[in-house]
């Protein structure tokens, strides 16, 4: 019998951040969060973490409360001293402008105290209007420390993060993060988040914005101990870690649970033997379920139901930019598989040279600071098959197939007349391996076996289960784990009859070296 669960069934685990090996919410702030000592007038900020923030200056207090100090609790000493002392609070981004009074640079504020310089005052006026200087309000020289110099504001095109934004043409108030907005439903969700009206930056530039307004007090956009934003842009090949979400449209059975967990479980292993134990992944992240509240799902006319980019947002609105890899997996039938495309691999971002694939770094879109390389909507649970081997290892082989899409397959070669080469990708899509390919990968490639009489026979036409199959040494090395020096040639075939199919065909084997790659395609380095 199966057993379902709903939305209203999991209401009492709202304030469990782990229920097992699944994750549903974050504990709830603290109420108590602001303190001071019966004897001495420091107002500290107590984080999740239970440690204890000073704020070193009643401007920076004001900066975060304004001139509320009804939340302020009078503790004993011996309270305070169980709570260790943490680093001080800065002045609140978005509010005010900073300067030390024994110099002249006036310096905006972004998350975590990083300071960037207004290289000049038309810069400045640009950004915050004629009555800028009003907002600039003294350090003092001994909490200098407190802040992080980060690089200049030379243009005045430049908006800086985690302020108020107004759009002058609509009216309408944004928090700007990352250079992402996300929409106050109203004034009085501005005022919830102790924004002033008057803190808005006034501009008509555009932005990514994202789908959830915010409708009360938010801890993305109201928390004192915020830490910096930092590029995690990497080319990380050998150590990866992915998270896993379940996107429920209405309820879901433990049957859809187990199936999910049987192939997330099965997933490290299989990627170590498939990379030959050159690299590994992490799949120890609790499992994520997201219920559609209205923000996640667009349903389409055709029956399928389309996965919207708040899904990711939300994740990391609750959860850390630590993950290479985010997998979606739902309970209902995604676009795509109206198509042959059985999961689908979105590239977010990529620093790695020598692919034949540009650079690009798409994360804010999603809310990642750069960590993030791709997003893999593996469909709905329920068209795997984890009863049998074979199913399992189909699954399987999808999974290793979708991560494998970050490095491969996409090269070109300089043939052997010195022009350039698709001759061995798929012609219909240039990012899977053709069919003529010598090798086998999970990305296509049928392992031609030279009868040595003009035909060739599918060495897939062979094996008992063609979804067990290992990375081809093209992919190790593409993925940079394995130098050019240890690459052999490859070989596809030119078929004697054109597009010809089958397990045995006649034709030319057509080979090439490292050294024709690398020419067409570069070396594979790292350009972070």
């Amino acid at each position: 019998m199966k057993k379902v669960l709903s939305k209203s069934v999991l209401i009492a685990l709202s304030l469990t951040l782990v229920l097992g090996n699944f994750l549903f919410s974050l504990p709830a702030l603290a109420a108590l969060d602001l303190v001071k000592s019966v004897d001495f007038d420091t107002v500290y900020y107590i984080d999740g973490n239970n440690i204890r923030h000073p704020f070193p200056d009643l401007i920076t207090y004001q900066s975060w409360y304004g001139h509320d100090f009804s939340r302020v609790v009078s503790v004993s000493n011996d309270f305070l001293k169980n709570y260790p002392m943490g680093k001080n609070i800065t002045i609140r981004p978005g509010t005010y402008l900073v300067k030390i009074r024994t110099a002249p640079q006036v310096y905006v504020v972004e998350q975590g105290g990083v300071l960037h310089e207004l290289q000049n005052e038309s810069i400045a006026e640009a950004i915050y209007g004629e009555g800028w200087a009003k907002r600039v309000v003294d350090v003092p020289d001994v909490f200098f420390d407190n802040y992080i110099l980060g690089n200049p504001i030379i243009h005045d095109y430049k908006v800086p993060d985690d302020i108020l934004f107004k759009n002058n043409e609509t009216g309408k108030y944004y928090y700007k993060n990352n250079n992402i907005l996300r929409e106050f439903a109203s004034t009085e969700a501005v005022l919830a988040n102790r924004f002033k009206l008057e803190d808005a930056v006034v501009n008509s530039r555009t932005f990514f914005v994202r789908e959830r307004p915010i409708t009360g007090l938010d801890k993305n956009v109201f928390n004192p101990v915020a830490e910096p934003l930092t590029d995690r842009s990497d080319c990380e090949n050998r150590k990866l870690r992915a998270a896993v979400i379940f996107l429920v449209d209405g309820s879901y059975t433990t049957e859809q649970i187990d199936k999910l967990q049987k192939i997330k479980k099965e997933i490290p292993a299989q990627f170590a033997w498939a990379t030959d134990n050159l690299a590994e992944i992490n799949f120890d992240y609790p499992t994520s379920i997201f219920f559609d509240d209205g923000y996640f799902l667009l349903k389409r006319n055709d029956g399928t139901t389309e996965v919207k980019n708040e899904v990711i947002n939300s994740f990391y609105d609750n959860n850390q930019d630590i993950f290479d890899f985010i997998f979606v997996w739902t309970n209902f039938k995604i676009p795509s598989e109206n198509t042959n495309e059985i999961a689908h691999f979105t590239p977010v971002t990529n620093l790695q040279e020598g692919t034949n694939r540009p650079w690009y770094d798409r994360g804010e879109v999603y809310g990642s600071t750069g960590k993030l390389k791709g997003l893999i909507v593996m469909g709905n649970i329920n068209k795997y098959d984890t009863s049998t081997s074979r199913g399992l290892n189909e699954a399987l082989n999808i999974v290793l197939h979708e991560i494998l899409h970050q490095w491969s397959a996409y090269i070109e070669f300089i043939d052997e007349s010195g022009a350039r080469s698709q001759a061995l990708l798929r012609a219909d899509d240039y990012n899977h391996w053709s069919n003529y390919a010598g090798f086998i990968s999970p990305e296509g490639g049928s392992g031609w076996i030279d009868n040595g009489n003009g035909t060739f026979t599918s060495e897939l036409s062979r094996v008992n289960d063609t979804n067990l199959r290992q990375y081809s040494k093209l992919d190790l090395y593409l993925m940079g784990l394995i130098p050019a020096q240890l690459m052999d040639s490859v070989f596809y075939i030119e078929p004697t009859e054109p597009s010809a199919i089958g397990n045995t065909i006649s034709g030319t084997a057509k080979w090439v070296t490292i050294d024709q790659i690398v020419k067409a395609s570069g070396k594979i380095q790292c350009g972070f």
